[in-house]
Parts: structure tokens; C-alpha cells; sequence
């Protein structure tokens, strides 16, 4: 049966309780969804997510303390967090510089939104980077699917919209998805934007999240997080951690 889709824009227009029974994708393609992509992809052990910088670095002490080569990553306003060993760039994310290793993450909005969806039967995290494998993973399940989009500032962003849409497509043209129910107006919207914009790199580059990586030089990751199956893994929360799912 194909699985409902629900389009969720911004994290406060929903209760946590909503997402119980379902799957929650969490969405934050400029960059906490794709560096999450890359960093696992890449080899780190797992990516430990944190709601604050101070949680991060109490977190990465205890794992320190433990013998893990814990290395703290994130952002506060698109920079890097003074004392980090990494910010929010999925360049940054290489086997080299996380292979094997836990990396602790904090960021302005991303992890925010995954910490919202708790309730959840299953949370996973979806970026351009990981598209194929994640349509697959949602095309073998049951139950709601629900798109959850972290915005910028408690605003809808362009960027993680059009991923949602393109999410929603795929699911229905496989006859996987479905948006025949009567709260589907926001996965319409989001699958029509998806359809009408076919250019993923320009709608990134254009949105509110890529002019703000523009100012700060950091128009690369804004190739990088539009290049589709760059990073084929699906992180999933196992715990207080995401890991790739087996």
C-alpha cells in the first residue's frame, strides 16, 4: 500500500506526538543533513547529534574521556563554532579527517529539527546526497511518511522544500507515495515547486540559505549540496546516534 506523505515546511508547524508511528526525514540540505550524509559516508563510527554547544563539548569530553578520538563539528549562523575541530562544510567530512572516529554535531537548525521528531517510529536524515538511497529505504517501508523541513531562522527555506518535493515525487511515481489524503496540501506544494524547478544547483544558489553561504565565500558547498547521490548512505537514529542503516 502506497505510503502516506506529509510535507512538514518549517519544524513548528507540528507536535511531536503527530510523527508517532511514522517515519521522520529530516531536512537541512544547506548543510547539517548533508554533512551528516558525508561525514558517514566517509567512514566516521557515527555522528552524535547536540541541541547546544555546550551539550557538544560536554559530549565530546565524555567520549574523549572514554579513549574515542571524539571530534566536535558544527555551527552557530552558517560559521564554525570557536574551539571546534570542524564546522558545517560537508568538504570538511573526509576519511581522512573522520575515518572511524564519532563526531559530535551541533548546528543553528538542523539538529534542532531532528530533536523535534523524537516520537517518531523511525528518524532518518535526507540531503540531495543521499536521494536515491533514501527513496529506496522510504519505498520499503509502512506507515506516514513525514518530510520534515528545518528552515532557516523558523522560515520556510527554498532549498529544503524543493528536496522534499523531489522526495515526494519519486515515492509517487514508483506507486510508493501517496498525497490522496486531507492534509496533503503542503507535500503538493512542495511536489509541484519540485516539478516546475528542475535545476537543483539554481534554486540553491538563489535561496535564502545559499545567498547566506554566499556572503561568507562558501559558494562551493552550495555545488556540493546539490550534486545528488554524492553520499549514498541513510543515517538513522539508533539511540543517541545516527548511523548508517545496514
Amino acid at each position: 500500500m502506497p505510503r502516506p506523505i506529509h510535507v512538514h515546511f518549517v519544524p513548528a508547524l507540528f507536535t511531536p506526538d503527530m510523527l508517532a508511528g511514522g517515519t521522520a526525514v529530516v531536512i537541512d540540505v544547506l548543510r547539517a543533513s548533508t554533512t551528516v550524509c558525508h561525514a558517514l559516508h566517509a567512514g566516521a563510527d557515527r555522528v552524535v547529534p547536540c541541541g547546544s554547544v555546550e551539550d557538544a563539548r560536554e559530549t565530546a569530553a565524555a567520549l574523549r574521556a572514554k579513549g574515542e578520538a571524539a571530534l566536535l563539528g558544527g555551527e552557530r549562523m552558517c560559521v564554525k563554532v570557536d574551539g571546534f575541530d570542524l564546522g558545517n562544510s560537508p568538504v570538511e567530512y573526509t576519511a581522512e579527517t573522520v575515518g572511524g572516529k564519532p563526531v559530535v554535531l551541533t548546528t543553528t537548525n538542523g539538529t534542532a529539527a531532528l530533536f523535534r521528531c523524537l516520537e517518531a517510529r523511525e528518524v532518518l536524515v535526507g540531503s540531495f546526497a543521499n536521494l536515491s538511497a533514501l527513496c529506496e529505504r522510504l519505498a520499503g517501508g509502512d506507515g506516514r511518511v513525514n518530510l520534515v523541513c528545518a528552515g532557516t531562522d523558523r522560515n520556510l527555506t527554498a532549498e529544503d522544500a524543493l528536496f522534499a518535493g523531489r522526495v515526494a515525487n519519486r515515492l509517487v511515481e514508483a506507486g510508493s507515495g501517496t498525497l490522496d489524503h486531507h492534509d496533503a496540501d503542503p507535500a503538493r506544494l512542495a511536489a509541484t515547486f519540485a516539478t516546475a524547478n528542475p535545476e537543483t544547483a539554481a534554486v540553491l544558489h538563489d535561496s535564502r540559505g545559499g545567498r547566506n553561504l554566499a556572503r561568507l565565500g562558501r559558494e562551493s558547498d552550495i555545488e556540493v549540496c546539490a550534486a545528488a547521490d554524492s553520499a549514498p548512505v541513510v543515517p538513522r537514529l539508533t539511540g543517541d546516534a545516527l548511523r548508517p542503516v545496514s
